[in-house]
């Protein structure tokens, strides 16, 4: 498909010029003869190119899915809309972006195409609610509940993101306290002690042992772990590899239960949201198994959109493709039941939202000790193999 700007003339002689998608230009002149038009000139639209990778921020999507459900339902046009939201985006980049979507629709182009052709900025769900909202005739009512669903994906990544600074940071700073008194304290103590390494003590001689590997072989250390990290990542990167570590992880006590709720969510919320915009189930599965961020959940609602396909209930497809939350299947077997699936996988993903919080602070308050723990007997013994060399020289004064 390409853009064309063109010129034509009515039957009474009159000129027209406007923007049009088609094939190509004899398609073009087809579709303008069906509407009465006498093509007299086309030639391909120089669309204008975006700075940057034509992407939105989260709040800048937010905001423009808010206010353009606002403009919509009452009852401004849609190029309308997108004309003036664009000007008033703070961005240079959102408010090129906002006016190259306007020139498309003005040029044929439905909504959910335009935004189809920017996939950095309209993630998936968005996309698919769009086209959902466009056929319903519903689209003010979808970019609302749009709306609400991107404040409510960006909150549980701030929450997660916050919790797991303060840790990291921690972890961080102890291993650089160990690092500098394992390779400049304790050589330092070392080197004042008369009668060299082999009168130490066997715990200052292990760690002297490791302070020298440390020390002149840093390089080789280094880049094996850089090595070692580069492939963990592109290993991870393998689907069944990646399915494999993330069922392993499900099954740590506790740890299995905060993932296994933060995929559930995210896929109910995300299948509820596209169920109320009118997708079919095929499409609801599709997206929504991507969007639960779980190598392994991703592969649970693929096989159980197959078995969908082939014709079975969603709640039996789930039961028969894995180790699915029961929470999940019993709220699936409600919707199914009683015909409000959207509202049942609603209720479920508002009920983990208000307990993954309670969940994430009371992994963090195991967490955090565990780690001042581990710390704190990795320092103590390594000040004790500092001391222990001082206390045999004091003996034997």
């Amino acid at each position: 498909m390409q853009t064309f700007e063109y010129q034509a003339r009515r039957l009474d002689g009159s000129r027209v010029q406007g923007l049009l998608v088609a094939e190509s230009e004899r398609a073009l002149d087809h579709e303008l003869e069906e509407q009465g038009l006498f093509l007299t000139r086309a030639r391909a639209a120089n669309i204008r190119q975006l700075p940057g990778n034509g992407r939105l921020k989260g709040f800048e999507l937010v905001t423009l899915m808010n206010q353009l459900s606002t403009l919509l339902g009452a009852g401004v046009p849609i190029l309308e809309a997108l004309r003036g939201l664009g000007q008033r985006l703070p961005s240079a980049n959102a408010r090129a972006l906002v006016d190259t979507v306007a020139d498309r629709i003005q040029a044929g182009q439905s909504v959910s195409e335009t935004f189809e052709q920017f996939p950095k900025a309209f993630d998936p769900v968005l996309r698919a609610s769009v086209r959902a909202g466009e056929f319903s005739g519903s689209l003010p009512a979808v970019l609302s509940n749009q709306a609400a669903f991107l404040q409510w994906r960006g909150q549980i990544r701030a929450t997660t993101t916050q919790a797991l600074v303060y840790p990291a940071m921690l972890c961080v700073a102890i291993t650089g306290l160990i690092v500098v008194m394992m390779t400049f304290v304790l050589p330092r103590i070392v080197s004042m002690l008369p009668g060299g390494e082999e009168a130490l003590p066997g715990p200052t001689r292990f760690l002297m042992q490791i302070s020298n590997a440390l020390t002149s072989n840093w390089p080789l250390i280094v880049g094996a772990l850089a090595l070692a990290g580069t492939g963990a990542f592109l290993a991870l990167r393998r689907e069944a590899i990646a399915i494999r570590f993330q069922r392993a992880l499900l099954h740590v006590p506790r740890l299995g239960e905060l993932l296994s709720m933060i995929a559930v969510s995210r896929f109910a919320r995300t299948a509820s949201t596209l169920q109320d915009a009118g997708c079919d189930m095929m499409r609801v599965l599709e997206v929504s198994g991507d969007a639960c961020g779980n190598a392994y959940y991703r592969s649970v609602f693929a096989q159980a959109r197959e078995r969908v396909s082939g014709g079975e209930n969603l709640s039996d497809a789930l039961e028969a493709s894995g180790d699915v939350d029961p929470m999940l299947l019993q709220l699936v077997r409600v919707g199914e039941a009683t015909g409000s699936l959207d509202q049942c996988l609603a209720r479920l993903s508002d009920s983990y939202d208000e307990e993954v919080p309670r969940l994430v602070k009371w992994f963090l308050a195991l967490l955090e000790p565990a780690i001042l723990m581990v710390a704190g007997v990795v320092v103590a013994f390594i000040m004790l193999a500092a001391i222990l060399p001082m206390l045999s020289l004091y003996q034997t004064m």
